[in-house]
This record gives structure tokens, sequence and C-alpha cells, in this order.
């Protein structure tokens, strides 16, 4: 596949995934004057297209808090690019880029962001046996994915790869504010909460500056604070993962962070193989038994942790993990077609019965 074709599809997944909003103002003969005005801001920030819809009473607060969170992912964008090429000693340098740098020499002092993420990481991996781990990075380096020159790795490079990953290596000092990767060659990749983290901080900065609705969809990563204006919840689909112009499923949602990992988002294909990104830690290759997990919760971080590890994992070990979580739950569609959802969404969520999907738990209400 040619990087056009992968910026497009980027592009598609960042405005397909997750965002069929609908938005309707109820009709009524209250005084439009009183009531909050949507202001929309975009950027492409974190490979993918960041939009914020924000109802403030104010145009001049409504534009600042959509500045406030673009702001804000650049800012962990910023903290996680792996591949920030700059001189170490630049003090605006990537955590992560000088963490892999460092790699087997020395510990790094990094921000209490980084930290938190790394922290909240460690403990979701734990919690999945490894299904999700931050170290990915050779790995990902060995297929190619992150900067677009794709390969498919031979039995030793995999190998190889595999003896450089390992969370538990992480050795991060609290006091210190440090992290330190052990052996050479070792790296880090946040790739799979920094989207998630972004929002959440960015939900952080809304809620400072007192705005009560807005919706903040980065890719596969959307939240939506509060209700929409007229009360009523917010409307998010699930992108059919085999047809990227329609749906399996609505949800209704309000104070949640909605968050799906895909097979349909970066991928290449060899030999009539398609190769996609989201890759097993356990033995090196794409995770091939789900084509799309969507995790629904009340952080956006660890809705985007969950949402990787319960796609390696698979519908049933995958199911029984995000059924021990609180407020959490979770829609899987594996590689046949089958659609299981946890039971916590049974009234907010609607499928549409397209794409010949089988639906697992039986038929399901909640208007849409």
């Amino acid at each position: 596949m040619d990087k056009g074709g992968m910026f497009l599809r980027r592009q598609l997944a960042a405005v397909g995934i997750l965002a069929w909003f609908i938005f309707m103002m109820g009709a009524g003969c209250a005084d439009r004057s009183t009531q909050p005005q949507e202001y929309i801001r975009e950027d492409f920030v974190m490979n993918t297209l960041i939009q914020v819809r924000v109802f403030a009473a104010e145009a001049e607060s409504g534009q600042k808090a959509g500045q406030e969170v673009l702001d804000e992912f650049t800012r962990i964008d910023h903290l996680t690019d792996r591949f920030a090429e700059k001189n170490l000693s630049d003090p605006e340098i990537s955590d992560v880029y000088r963490i892999n740098q460092n790699a087997g020499i020395r510990p790094v002092p990094v921000s209490k962001d980084t930290l938190t993420m790394l922290e909240r990481g460690s403990y979701f991996s734990t919690m999945c046996s490894g299904a999700f781990d931050v170290t990915v990075g050779p790995l990902m380096n060995l297929w190619g994915f992150g900067q677009a020159q794709y390969h498919v790795p031979s039995t030793e490079e995999l190998k190889s790869g595999l003896e450089l990953v390992g969370y538990q290596q992480v050795v991060v000092d609290k006091t210190r504010k440090t992290v330190f990767l052990p052996e050479k060659g070792m790296e880090i990749d946040l790739g799979g909460i920094a989207k998630g983290y972004a929002t959440d901080k960015a939900v952080q900065k809304l809620r400072q500056m007192g705005i009560e609705s807005a919706l903040i969809n980065a890719g596969g990563s959307v939240y939506a604070l509060g209700s929409k204006p007229d009360g009523e919840p917010w409307l998010v689909g699930i992108q059919d993962p085999r047809d990227e112009k329609n749906l399996v499923a609505c949800l209704r949602i309000k104070d949640t962070a909605v968050v799906t990992s895909g097979d349909y988002e970066r991928y290449f294909t060899r030999d009539g193989v398609c190769y996609h990104h989201i890759l097993d830690p356990a033995t090196g290759q794409p995770a091939r038994s789900i084509m799309s997990s969507t995790i629904v919760a009340p952080s956006a971080a660890d809705a985007d942790v969950l949402s990787t590890a319960l796609f390696v994992l698979g519908s049933g070990p995958g199911m029984e993990l995000v059924n021990k979580i609180s407020a959490t739950d979770a829609v899987l569609v594996d590689d046949l077609g089958n659609i299981t959802f946890s039971e916590g969404l049974s009234n907010q969520i609607k499928f549409t019965g397209g794409g010949g999907y089988t639906l697992q738990n039986g038929e399901v209400g909640g208007d849409s």
C-alpha cells in the first residue's frame, strides 16, 4: 500500500471511527439568545484529525475552550512522540524519545504526565497478563508501523524483537521522577494510551473553564462531556469494521469515553495478506481473533488501553476482564462476524442489523 493510501485511510479513520455524531437542537419557542451556541475547532495532531464541539453562551469562551483542547493534544503529543529526532539536550524533546535513546545507559527525568501514563499502562498490563504492553516499540519498528516503512519480519527478527519486550522491565522511580529501560534496544511506545490520556486532560480543562456540554473526537477516542444542550444524551456510532460508510451500533452516552481499536485503522498488504498494527506482545504478530474492540468507560485513557488489550485477548477472555472492571463496558466484533457486548450497555445501545453480523446477546432495546 502506498503512503498516500495510508494517509487517506487515517483521515477516514479519524472522521469515521465512532464519528457519526448526531446532534439535534430541540425545537421550540425558547429565546435562542439565551441558549449555548456551538463552537467547532479541529486540527491534525497525533496523526489524526482532532475535532472539538463546544457549547458555550459566549463566543470568546467557546472558542478559547476549543483551542485549549487542541493545545492539550499537542502538549501530550510532544511528550510521547518517539520519532522526535532532535538534540537530546533540547528541553522540549519528547520524553519517550529520550527514554528510548537512553535505553541501557541511564535513567531519564520525565514529566508527571509521562509517569502517570506509564503507571496506568503497567496497572492494566498486569491485569490483562501483558496483552497490553508499552514496550512493544521494537516490534512496531520491525513491522514498520509509525513511519510507514512496512516490512514483514522474519521468524528470527521477531524472536530478537520479542527479547526486548516486557513491561515488567521498565524501571519507574516516582521519587526521582525518572524512567529507565535496562536493555539497549528496548523502546517504549505510548500509542495505546496517549490519545486517550490527552482526551482526559482536555476534558479536565473544559470542566475547569465551566463548559458543561462538549464532544471531543480524536479518531478512535471520543468523549462526551455532559449531555447535549437540550438535555438528551449524545448519540455515538460504532463503525462497521468492514464498511467505513456504515455502523453496527449506536450508543447513547454522557460524561463517558468511547474508544475503538480496529484492524482497519492502520495496515498494509503483502502477497495478499493484510497486516494491521495491533500486535500481540506475546507473539509479535498482528492479533487476529477480533475485528474491532470498543470500550465505554469514564476515563478515555483507560478505555484506550483496554480497547487494545481486549483486541489481543479475544472475545471470551476480553469480556471476562471487562466484567471485572467497574463502570466499564465493551462491544466486540470477532473475526467470524459475531458481536458480543457487556450487559451494562443493554439500555443504551441499539444495533443496526447491518453487515450480516450475528448478535450473540440477542436483541437489544435502547431508543436511538
